[in-house]
């Protein structure tokens, strides 16, 4: 089939046309549901069972960490050995992990017992974003459709995420605490195996020499200037959760902070719908300055906003420059890695934002309690443009904006 050489709607059509394209993007979609609704459900069966929401918050905190430890070995099995591997152990591994959890939380079991149990559950999640694109990447290779791809994907995650907690706070307060990790298990053995099953398209590590590759990530400071975007960006993102949250709540309006967190992603849906039609044939690098200076611009804008409402405006915005910033994370990961070990690159900048997010709520939660629940958007006017610094000063250095032949062995 011919590629679409141009951005428009036309990518999208063209990218979904075959019937097995669709089919992977659906498979896709439903094994990535565990990742946003694990840590919720962790949280709502733990601390049913406990009766304190310090070790169901400390519970769901090993969770995903555990998840986000993880994922880089996910990605190297997947990179050697292919995607099916990988995926098996997760189809198998997650329910039999979120069993064991729900056995020791009934039981009463202790709390290093119950943290176990989380990292379990936690570690047995795949990082399906990174398969999918991967998979992407090896189907479509340096074709205009490849960002269209990653644009897709970066819908997909942003819209698992919206509705992944809502549906875990759902089923866990009107069925039973436990559904939302039975919702997991469910999903994510379905989804494993339904995108192990069409996988037609396998990644595997070894080329045709048979030279094994390593992903090096400071072997590249393009790839490290990714590592450390992304990890300042998953600061300010844990950052502004809490902030959101803490503000709203504040101001006598607490029902508002799901919306106002609904308003980023409706942001960030649209921003990856439209970077999805940019021409590809735009240098991948130059792209994510681009795209870092409207993050710092829109992200420290918010401390701006006069009050908790505004953020609905305020945030619509700030989110609309998420997916794009990811996408072309993505291109230039794509264009420095060898295939080899491109599934690997991806969950190590998965990892880097979601550590990262951890550590951002931290201190969000730190400055709300010390200074005051708005004086969390004041730090990201500071830190949001710390991802333009960085990938701006990597572009000055001799050579900063050529593409440099990177092998990463």
């Amino acid at each position: 089939m011919t590629e679409p050489r141009h951005g428009g709607l036309s990518g999208y059509t063209t990218l979904l046309g075959p019937t097995d394209r669709r089919v992977l993007f659906a498979a896709g979609v439903t094994a990535r549901i565990p990742l946003a609704v694990v840590g919720f459900s962790v949280l709502f069966f733990v601390q049913a069972t406990s009766g304190s929401f310090a070790v169901a918050g400390f519970a769901s905190g090993l969770a995903v960490a555990a998840m986000a430890g993880v994922s880089p070995v996910f990605g190297r099995i997947a990179d050697r050995r292919g995607q099916k591997g990988a995926l098996l152990v997760a189809a198998i591994g997650h329910p039999l992990a979120i069993a064991l959890l729900i056995a020791l939380g009934l039981a009463g079991a202790s709390l290093p017992f119950v943290s176990i149990g989380a990292l379990l559950v936690g570690a047995t999640i795949a990082p399906v974003g990174a398969f999918m694109r991967a998979r992407w990447s090896a189907m479509l290779g340096a074709t205009p459709s490849l960002q269209v791809a990653f644009s897709l994907e970066a819908i997909a995650d942003e819209l698992v995420w919206v509705f992944g907690p809502a549906l875990a706070s759902l089923v866990s307060g009107l069925i039973d605490p436990a559904a939302g990790l039975v919702i997991s298990a469910v999903f994510g053995t379905v989804g494993s195996l339904w995108l192990r099953r069409g996988d037609e398209v396998e990644v595997v590590a070894a080329p045709a020499s048979g030279r094994r590759h390593v992903f090096v990530p400071w072997r590249s400071r393009r790839i490290v200037a990714l590592l450390l975007s992304n990890a300042a960006l998953g600061v300010v993102f844990g950052i502004n959760d809490v902030s959101v949250v803490s503000w709203t709540t504040s101001a006598g309006v607490p029902q508002i902070a799901g919306l106002v967190l609904t308003a980023y992603s409706i942001g960030s849906v649209t921003g990856g719908f439209l970077m999805g039609m940019v021409p590809a044939r735009i240098p991948a690098y130059r792209m994510l300055i681009v795209s870092c200076a409207a993050l710092g611009i829109f992200w420290g804008a918010l401390s701006l906003a006069p009050g908790p409402s505004w953020l609905f405006l305020f945030g619509l915005f700030a989110g609309a420059t998420i997916t794009p910033f990811t996408i072309s994370t993505n291109r230039v990961l794509h264009d420095e890695t060898p295939p080899a070990v491109f599934t690997e690159g991806l969950a190590w900048v998965s990892a880097f934002v979601v550590g990262a997010m951890a550590l951002g709520s931290f201190l969000g939660g730190v400055i709300d309690q010390q200074v005051g629940p708005s004086a969390g958007f004041g730090l990201l006017a500071f830190l949001a443009p710390i991802p333009f610094v960085i990938v701006v000063v990597v572009a000055i250095l001799p050579g900063g904006l050529q593409r440099p032949v990177v092998d990463l062995s």
